[in-house]
């Protein structure tokens, strides 16, 4: 974002809605690296056990609500985000499951 600032890309200048989107694919990608950075200090610390398909579904959804947000600038159309911008709300969804099941598991371990 900041290079097409920085090299003055019309594309990216002149476009009220794309640098909207992008600036939320930017804002969702670097906050859900945080959230992942820190998932991995708790089950480093043995804090948390997660099951294989809560880690599963964390990094993915991590990965596709921003790249969702991404594709709905890159290709979109007057005043509406592109098609791409529905893989937000399944990362979304993911990310949700994925936290619940490393809830989830903090709470069984706590509980034996």
């Amino acid at each position: 974002m900041e290079s097409l600032i920085g090299y003055r890309v019309p594309a990216y200048l002149r476009d009220e809605l794309r640098r909207e989107i992008f600036r939320l694919a930017h804002t969702h990608g670097t906050l859900l690296n945080l959230v992942l950075l820190g998932a991995a200090l708790c089950i480093d610390r043995g804090l948390v056990s997660p099951s294989k398909i809560g880690l599963l579904l964390l990094r993915i959804g991590a990965i596709l609500m921003p790249v969702g947000f991404l594709l709905g600038g890159i290709w979109h159309t007057e005043g509406e985000p592109g098609l791409g911008v529905w893989l937000a709300p399944l990362g979304g969804i993911l990310v949700i499951l994925g936290v619940v099941d490393m809830a989830f598991s903090t709470w069984k371990m706590r509980k034996s």
